[in-house]
């Protein structure tokens, strides 16, 4: 079975976290990392948990932005109050890995690459305009003026991609949509989409 956050974490009617499913347990790095927290709450478990949904679910709110791994990192660590230096062991790394294997499928990787690339050139074309405000602020010689030119052209190049890039993740979620229905129709059984956002977690 899928490694899923909605099998890693359950909650009781008084609202106490429960133990994973069993077949969640029947892996054993699930196992050692339930059993590694000797909490009542399971404070720990749910926070590594959450690290490992941000790291490793193609669907996390992290990922369907286009984050790096250390960006992911870092919005786990905030949104699950962990330490700011938090660094994830071996073995929540090993479940990370198997996580996004289990859940990421073709189309997803695509949508994956498209979204990456999406936020680093947004990241990209901020940071060049603000160094070029900063420039013709502080006053430019005419000697400077064909420098500036192409880094104003090469930025605009750049800004004139986003609306190809959003195109091309428009139709890589179709794709997804098209595998979907493709393997339901061949195994008969509903399979949920890899990459739509996540909000309920």
């Amino acid at each position: 079975m899928k490694i899923t956050i909605e099998k890693l974490i359950t909650v009781d009617e008084s609202g106490m976290p429960k133990a994973p499913s069993v077949r969640q347990l029947l892996d054993k790095d699930v196992l050692s990392l339930y059993s590694r927290d000797n909490t009542p709450d399971k404070r720990r478990y749910i926070a590594e948990c959450g690290v490992i949904y941000y790291l490793g679910d193609p669907k996390s709110p992290a990922r369907q932005k286009g984050l790096s791994d250390a960006e992911c990192l870092k919005e786990a660590i905030e949104n699950f109050n962990l330490n700011s230096d938090y660094k994830p062991d071996d073995l929540v790394l090993r479940i990370v890995h198997k996580y996004y294997e289990q859940n990421i499928t073709k189309a997803g990787v695509t949508i994956e690459n498209l979204q990456r690339a999406l936020h680093l050139t947004d990241l990209v074309c901020n940071k060049v305009l603000d160094v070029l405000n900063t420039k013709l602020r502080s006053g430019i010689l005419e000697a400077d003026i064909p420098t500036l030119m192409t880094s104003i052209d090469g930025v605009t190049k750049r800004i004139e991609d986003i609306p190809k890039l959003s195109k091309a993740l428009t139709q890589a979620y179709e794709n997804l949509r098209d595998e979907e229905e493709s393997q339901t129709a061949r195994g008969g059984v509903a399979i949920l989409s890899s990459m739509d956002a996540d909000e309920d977690f």
